[in-house]
């Protein structure tokens, strides 16, 4: 019976120490989410952000979460609804306090963020036109990086009906010299850097840069543009209009087993088994009682010698014990009981 029980200890503590957990998924189908996996979300960015530190998706105004006191990066892609004068406050407080705002925006909602800033550039509104594109001519290709950190083991950016930046001052990179945008020819930019207050903003005129569907593509580039960041990194998905986080079931995360802490679980029921098999358990109990013995023999046998000593010195031996079962009875000497 006993072995049956310890068998049952090691199987219970083992299966414990290996038991895959069961975590639940949220997911959104909103364009350019950091929750959907699906090819125009961001999910892939967000796993290269989470290698790179904190992240945490920022699901309510800024004012509300108190952006101005918080340090890092904060990244808006894609942004499709409004900013309020109150966030437009806190982003300028977060930039004055030294940290960096990534932004890439084509045709949604960036520009109140630039003119909230008081900053002269603009997302372009027309269609750009490249001779050189990938798959066709909605996703043109650039190689033109002005910046040696953003091209180090970058081959060419892909980027999917992007816009321009207008009114540059610091272009990092540009599209090819024979571009067409709203019938002007040549390079436009497309990435731009611009310093704010203690801070500096990353501009880029395309999002689905970091979409799913393009982020092999384009990894490289990214991972070097982050290097303009530190963490913690902050991703806006309040301002996407069809954020829907839902619960689409769990996933099972299996643990790794640590075999030295195994071993030394399997040490302590052995060491349980041998103890109360053994017997030893009540030697030690034995033990133990026959100290506690000891000590009130020893008690005893001291207030004993201390009673004789104080007959000598001409006290009463009756006074004396009466005096200590008062106080062993926890009677007050002078009581009614006392005398």
């Amino acid at each position: 019976m006993n072995r049956v029980f310890y068998a049952i200890m090691l199987i219970v503590g083992v299966s414990i120490m290996i038991m895959p957990l069961s975590v639940p998924v949220f997911k959104s189908s909103a364009d350019y989410s950091v929750l959907n996996t699906d090819w125009n979300g961001v999910s892939s960015f967000g796993k290269l952000l989470y290698s790179k530190g904190e992240i945490t998706p920022v699901l309510s105004t800024y004012d509300s979460v108190n952006l101005g006191e918080r340090k890092g990066t904060l990244i808006i892609v894609g942004p499709n609804l409004d900013f309020t004068n109150e966030e437009i406050v806190e982003l300028r407080k977060f930039l004055e306090n030294g940290n960096a705002l990534i932004l890439a925006d084509d045709f949604g909602t960036g520009n109140e963020i630039l003119e909230g800033l008081g900053l002269e550039q603009r997302f372009g509104r027309g269609e750009l036109i490249t001779p050189i594109y990938s798959k066709n001519h909605h996703y043109p290709v650039t190689a033109e990086i002005v910046d040696s950190d953003l091209s180090k083991n970058v081959e060419r950016i892909v980027m999917y009906n992007p816009s321009v930046i207008l009114n540059s001052q610091n272009a990092l990179v540009y599209t090819p010299n024979s571009s067409i945008f709203k019938n002007n020819y040549g390079a436009f930019v497309i990435v731009e850097k611009v310093e704010h207050g203690n801070g500096e903003v990353i501009l880029i005129s395309d999002p689905d840069l970091f979409t799913n569907s393009l982020f092999r593509e384009n990894e490289e580039f990214i991972k070097n543009l982050l290097d303009y960041a530190s963490g913690p990194f902050y991703i806006d998905e309040a301002h996407h209009r069809d954020f829907n986080p839902y619960s689409s079931g769990t996933i099972t995360i299996r643990r790794a087993v640590n075999k030295e802490f195994v071993f030394y679980y399997i040490l302590l029921v052995a060491a349980i088994a041998f103890i109360i098999e053994s017997g030893l358990w009540l030697r030690v109990l034995e033990k133990i009682f026959s100290l506690l013995l000891i000590f009130a023999r020893e008690e005893k046998e001291s207030l004993e010698e201390i009673i004789k000593s104080l007959e000598k010195d001409g006290l009463n031996r009756e006074l004396l014990i009466k005096i200590i079962n008062e106080i062993k009875n926890g009677s007050k000497l002078g009581g009614s009981h006392g005398r």
